[in-house]
């Protein structure tokens, strides 16, 4: 009998084999791994164990069947997914750190002295600066993307004690110009990035705004 074995925090994750057909062991791994590179909840539920473990099953049946109707198929696949593993863990590592994080909503007027020192929010006032704000929304960022926005800077020292307290998300405004601005949160985002690779950041999309109509 297969057992599956996964480790709530990640560190030990592994798969007993057995050999109740020709293809088993194969379509055994085959599903546990096309299982985690689909897997978007994570494991910090117990919940989320079970309904990986109810899938696997369905997936192992499949991949059966797969192998038995195109072995070499089935078997380049296998293999690609084997390469893909390390990957996939460190992204379940990181869908993990976004559930644990700490973040809250940013208080916008308290932000606006910080906020007003981009031309475009300075232009709106305070008061349509809060309108534009509100309409904005959580937002997974990673890394790379942060190549694109402005205003951030990789080298400010990382605000210490994340994993220990709230965070404020970062604010991230796309200006009528189509740039993208880091309005607030440049030490909270290098610390929180540092630590696993991405964040939440709450993202206003003002490039539809013009002072005229907000």
């Amino acid at each position: 009998m297969n057992r599956l074995v996964i480790n709530s925090r990640m560190k030990n994750i592994f798969l007993s084999e057995s050999t109740n057909s020709e293809y088993d062991a194969l379509a055994h791994d085959y599903a546990f791994l096309y299982n985690i590179k689909t897997n978007r909840q994570g494991f910090s539920d117990e919940s989320n164990h079970k309904s990986f473990v109810r899938k696997h099953e369905g997936l192992k049946a499949q991949a059966i069947a797969q192998f038995n109707a195109n072995y070499d198929q089935m078997y380049k696949k296998y293999i690609a997914l084997k390469k893909q593993y390390p990957a996939m863990l460190k992204q379940m590592q990181q869908t993990e750190s976004l559930e644990e994080m700490a973040y809250q909503k940013p208080n916008f007027e308290t932000y606006w002295d910080r906020a007003r020192q981009n031309t475009f929010v300075n232009s709106l006032g305070l008061e349509k600066w809060i309108e534009l704000a509100q309409t904005g929304k959580a937002s997974k960022i990673s890394k790379p993307s942060l190549d694109n926005v402005l205003d951030y800077d990789p080298y400010v020292d990382p605000k210490p004690n994340l994993n220990s307290t709230s965070v404020n998300m970062p604010m991230i405004l796309k200006t009528p110009m189509g740039d993208y601005h880091l309005i607030s949160g440049n030490a909270e985002l290098k610390g929180i990035m540092d630590m696993h690779g991405n964040a939440k950041v709450w993202y206003i999309d003002g490039s539809k705004v013009d002072n005229e109509s907000i």
